[in-house]
């Protein structure tokens, strides 16, 4: 089992922090704010918080602390939100 912890600033500057659990072949999502001390589950974090989680998981990976089959994992995933959102962009869109 290996968990990844970070965080990062909202529009508002509130700190929300993010955990990110890889055990059994299988990615668990939690993000708590600052000022709520219970942890929420999530089936698949944000996109822009993906890209971080990626970022943090390419740097351990070059400091040869992560397999990369975790890293592409990742990738997979956020090869799929982006088509997802793409998708739905293009159906607002009119026209």
């Amino acid at each position: 089992m290996t968990k990844h912890e970070w965080r990062e600033r909202d529009e508002e500057g509130e700190i929300t922090y993010f955990r990110a659990i890889h055990h059994a072949g299988r990615w668990q999502y939690y993000s708590t704010k600052k000022t709520d001390p219970e942890w929420h589950a999530h089936d698949c974090l944000p996109l822009p918080a993906m890209e971080t989680l990626r970022e943090v998981l390419w740097n351990k990976h070059q400091r040869r602390r992560l397999p990369l089959k975790q890293l592409e994992q990742v990738d997979l995933l956020m090869e799929r939100l982006r088509a997802e959102a793409k998708a739905a962009e293009d159906e607002s869109s009119p026209g």
